[in-house]
């Protein structure tokens, strides 16, 4: 397939920024050779990458919204959100364990923001693409947020630390749907990944962004699904 000359404009979260925990020096950075670097080098397609670190779905549509003011167009409109949007305030949870707690995003919210993104492009004569959510390590991830608070009352609330990789799984379940309902290109980053019987590498230490080996087998699987 020819993608020469086609512009793929990503909207996604740290995930599609390409954000990775580095050891050395303690703190988030971003890899050097990404998902979208890895997949524009391998077709052609230029990659203008509007991901931003830290967005949920409602944050990524009001970015979406004004670029696309702004004058900002492609032939690929590439939706990439939901880790931050099914997260916690886990400082309020670990001080209140007893409490009602809700996600930054819910489920029903989620599903209308992707569906809106998905008519805006269209609206702009972008072909839009979803991506769904990799996998998280869960045990990794319930140590990460546990940091400086409560693992007890976490995970009181919790119940086990599985069920924070099923909260994560039911929202890239979504996109899935939204994809098969508004008939729209769908890479399945996480199907790829749980191919894999080991994927202790491929996790940052927090547990829910890839790392360098991870990014690098995102932008493979993108370029597999693309070429078939």
């Amino acid at each position: 397939m020819a993608f020469n000359n086609k512009i793929a404009v990503i909207w996604g979260d740290s995930v599609a920024k390409g954000v990775i925990w580095n050891e050395e020096r303690g703190r988030y950075t971003l890899s050097p050779h990404a998902a979208a670097a890895i997949v524009s080098e391998n077709t052609g397609i230029s990659v203008n990458n509007r991901s931003r670190m830290g967005l949920t779905s409602s944050e990524g549509m009001a970015l979406m919204k004004s670029d696309i003011d702004k004058g900002v167009k492609g032939d690929y409109a590439v939706i990439e959100f939901g880790g931050n949007d099914c997260d916690f305030l886990w400082k309020e949870i670990s001080d209140n364990p007893n409490g009602r707690h809700y996600p930054r995003t819910t489920a029903a919210e989620y599903e209308d923001n992707i569906k809106e993104m998905v008519k805006k492009a269209r609206e702009h004569r972008m072909k839009p693409v979803l991506l769904t959510l990799p996998p998280i390590n869960s045990r990794l991830y319930f140590n990460f947020i546990s940091k400086g608070k409560s693992p007890e009352n976490i995970l009181s609330w919790l119940g086990d630390t599985g069920h924070i990789y099923r909260y994560h799984e039911r929202y890239s379940a979504i996109v899935t749907k939204i994809a098969r309902e508004c008939h729209c290109r769908l890479i399945d980053i996480r199907s790829a990944f749980l191919d894999i019987w080991d994927t202790k590498d491929f996790f940052c230490v927090d547990g829910i962004h890839p790392s360098q080996k991870g990014q690098e087998f995102i932008g493979n699987t993108i370029l597999k699904a693309v070429s078939d």
